[in-house]
């Protein structure tokens, strides 16, 4: 697979150098933060575009995506490498590891397969009812993490973090800054682009960051869409105890088709931590 060409921030920050045999290096950018460390949507971006590049089979599409954040990531360089686990008549197994410093931050794995030919074809999926994306107002980059400021969100599903609300629920629509094309790197950092819908039960702040995060995509990729196209994220909590939260996050098209799922564990800890 060529190496992406693009003047998208997102599609820079997540095509690293590609040295061979499996090994990629990037340099982990202070626009991409968020808290101590590295945005997950980014970092796992970075993770699926190698494994995508060295896999370099377009009919194999990513279907399952999983990524271990063991430690935060710095500011600086990073490198991960890519091992093929196995590869099938269909389906391909790959995993990749990121380290910083000699000290691995990510564990990841993935499951590659072509389509197939089925009778079984339905859907009960359905977005909840929102207003259209320029009836919503954007949310202002000073109210977002650092990160934040590469995307364009217009708040319009559940509640504020930090609000106590009586429904651990959020979201709305969506899109890069830059018109970029949603290919499947693209759909993991706007699933992880909304903090945990958990945390709209808290009242008043405190800290958060993500164990790990397993995406399942299930349109194909990279969508026939305008690069300027929003899509709704939708997230919504249904469990928290002992110091951790669920999160389960959905991307929709604008016209109402389910593009990707991610279930998501976070932790919880006082914001003095």
């Amino acid at each position: 697979m060529a190496t992406p060409t693009s003047d998208s921030p997102f599609v820079t920050a997540t095509t690293w150098n590609a040295l061979g045999e499996g090994r990629y290096q990037g340099h982990i950018r202070p626009e991409w933060f968020q808290g101590r460390g590295a945005y997950g949507g980014m970092l796992g971006g970075a993770l699926l575009r190698s494994m995508m590049r060295e896999l370099n089979e377009p009919a194999r599409a990513p279907r399952s995506f999983t990524v271990h954040f063991c430690a935060p990531v710095a500011e600086g360089e990073a490198s991960l490498v890519v091992r093929t686990e196995r590869a099938g008549r269909q389906v391909t197994h790959l995993s990749a590891r990121m380290e910083q410093a000699g000290q691995v931050t990510c564990l990841a794995s993935a499951t590659f397969a072509t389509s197939r030919e089925t009778p079984l074809v339905y859907t009960d999926a359905h977005p909840p009812r929102v207003p259209p994306p320029d009836d919503v107002p954007p949310v202002p980059s000073a109210m977002l993490p650092t990160f934040g400021a590469q995307f364009d969100y217009r708040w319009c599903v559940g509640a504020v973090p930090y609000s106590g609300a009586a429904e651990a629920r959020v979201g709305g629509w969506i899109r890069p800054r830059v018109p970029t094309p949603l290919d499947a790197p693209l759909v993991v950092g706007l699933l992880d682009s909304f903090p945990p819908a958990a945390f709209a039960r808290v009242d008043g702040f405190c800290n958060g960051a993500t164990m790990d995060y397993t995406a399942h995509f299930y349109a194909p990729l990279p969508l026939d869409a305008s690069p300027e196209a929003f899509y709704l994220r939708t997230g919504h909590s249904r469990y928290a105890a002992h110091g951790y939260a669920d999160d389960l996050a959905e991307l929709w098209s604008r016209d109402g088709q389910l593009l990707a799922q991610l279930r998501q564990m976070a932790a919880v800890f006082p914001s003095s931590r």
